[in-house]
């Protein structure tokens, strides 16, 4: 479907607006698709592939967590009867439980993830405190867990991290931007081929959201030509 999508053989759909819009844009607008774009393909990486990239992505040796077991999307955790007065102040109206966007278990950790897209809304202390809380309350919750935050940082998550830190002590905090997801996806050395493909289309959806590589400066540009043999055509380019 992505690939659909990207060379705009998907056609149109006709949403609760009753406006026809291509598939192009309703990708670009729901951060759930993002989320399922990039998330179900890492799912696919081989196991050296998976260890290096949870490893660079998070800063850690990850050797320790174990076999990786599951990928769950959007599950739902359950608030206990009795709650933690601190935690009644999170919650509003109905909702009986927290929904996170990921969580990654290996053998002997979990990967709690809450993802923002580039065009959406701020990363909140409130939800992470939510999702942290139900999951723990979790029979099959496992004992050392890491969270992460990608995308829409605000400037105070570092003490935010840090207050939930004394709350919830096993767990260990993250938070990165898009662009070192993109940088980790195209800078690594991927050695299969089936790691190699999986990245290429990791790579096609997030330009999809606009996280490219930056276009190079034109000092570096000219630089890189002069370093690049091109065709003959081309070489009124080195001229300019």
């Amino acid at each position: 479907m992505l690939n659909a999508i990207l060379e705009g053989k998907a056609g149109r759909i006709t949403l609760n607006e009753g406006i026809p819009q291509s598939w192009r844009t309703v990708f670009q607008s729901y951060e759930d698709l993002l989320t399922a774009a990039i998330w179900s393909r890492i799912n696919y990486l081989s196991p050296a592939a998976m260890d290096h990239f949870f490893s660079t992505l998070l800063g850690i040796n990850s050797d320790s967590w174990g076999a990786f077991e599951t990928i769950t999307f959007w599950p739902k955790y359950a608030f206990p009867k009795q709650v933690d007065e601190k935690i009644k102040l999170n919650l509003s109206g109905q909702k009986r439980f927290a929904e996170p966007d990921l969580v990654i278990a290996f053998e002997h950790t979990a990967l709690i993830v809450e993802v923002k897209p580039p065009a959406g809304g701020m990363q909140y202390q409130q939800q992470w405190r939510k999702e942290l809380y139900t999951y723990l309350q979790d029979d099959d919750a496992k004992i050392n867990v890491h969270f992460l935050a990608l995308g829409n940082l605000p400037a105070a998550a570092e003490t935010w991290f840090s207050e939930l830190k004394a709350e919830f002590p096993q767990v260990d905090f993250h938070g990165i931007e898009w662009r070192k997801l993109r940088e980790i996806f195209q800078h690594s050395e991927w050695e299969a081929p089936q790691d190699k493909r999986i990245v290429a289309d990791c790579l096609k959806a997030l330009a999809l959201y606009g996280i490219r590589e930056p276009l190079l400066p034109w000092q570096r540009f000219h630089q890189f030509l002069a370093n690049t043999q091109l065709p003959s055509e081309y070489s009124l380019l080195k001229e300019q």
